[in-house]
C-alpha cells in the first residue's frame, strides 16, 4: 500500500537500513492506516511515543510489514477505539496503549506469529499471557484459563471494569497490572 503524498505527510519518520520507523504523528485523526511503504521503503516500526496524545485518533490500523510498536507508542491516545495490529509485529512495548480511557477492542491478525486477541483482549499468540486489556472496555471480565501471566499494567487504568475473575492456573502477575 502506497499512499498519496498528502496522506504520507502525515508522518514523520527516520530510514534506518532501508526501512522506515514512525516517529511521530501530524494528521487530523479520524480512522488511520499506516502505510506499509513511504518513500520507497517498508515501514517496520512505530517508535517510542510516536502517535502519544493524539487525541483525535478513533481508529488505527497497523500494517502487516510492521514488526514493532515502541514504548508507549500510543499513549494517551484518549479518543482511540479500536486498533487492528498487523500479521508481523512481534514486539510490542511497555504501556503501549496506557490512558487510552475509550479503547475497547485490540484486535489482531490471525497469521500473526507473537500476539492474539480474543473478545478485543490482547494476548501472546498462544495466549497464556495477558498483554493488555482495554481500558474502556466496560463490565466484569473473566480471565481465560490458559493464562499463566498477566504482563505489567495489563489492566492499567480500567476504571470501566466492574470486576475480574483471576483463574487458578495465574503464576505471574507484573507490575501495576491492576492499577486503578
Amino acid at each position: 500500500l502506497t499512499l498519496p503524498a498528502v496522506v504520507q505527510a502525515q508522518f514523520t519518520f527516520t530510514t534506518n537500513n532501508g526501512t522506515i520507523t514512525i516517529t511521530g504523528y501530524t494528521g487530523s485523526g479520524g480512522d488511520v492506516t499506516i502505510p506499509s511503504t513511504t518513500n520507497g521503503y517498508s515501514v517496520t516500526s512505530i517508535g517510542d511515543y510516536a502517535f502519544s496524545e493524539c487525541t483525535n485518533l478513533t481508529s488505527l490500523t497497523i500494517p502487516n510489514s510492521v514488526t514493532s510498536i515502541g514504548n508507549s507508542a500510543f499513549m494517551d491516545c484518549s479518543s482511540l477505539t479500536n486498533v487492528m495490529i498487523g500479521s508481523s509485529v512481534t514486539s510490542i512495548g511497555n504501556w503501549a496503549f496506557v490512558d487510552c480511557y475509550n479503547l475497547t477492542s485490540i484486535m489482531v491478525n490471525a497469521l500473526n506469529p507473537a500476539y492474539s486477541s480474543l473478545d478485543g483482549v490482547l494476548f501472546n499468540k498462544n495466549q497464556t499471557a495477558l498483554i493488555q486489556y482495554p481500558e474502556g472496555k466496560s463490565g466484569s471480565y473473566s480471565i481465560p484459563s490458559s493464562v499463566t501471566s498477566i504482563r505489567n499494567s495489563a489492566f492499567y487504568s480500567c476504571y470501566s471494569l466492574t470486576s475480574v475473575t483471576i483463574p487458578n492456573s495465574i503464576t505471574n502477575i507484573g507490575n501495576n497490572a491492576f492499577r486503578y
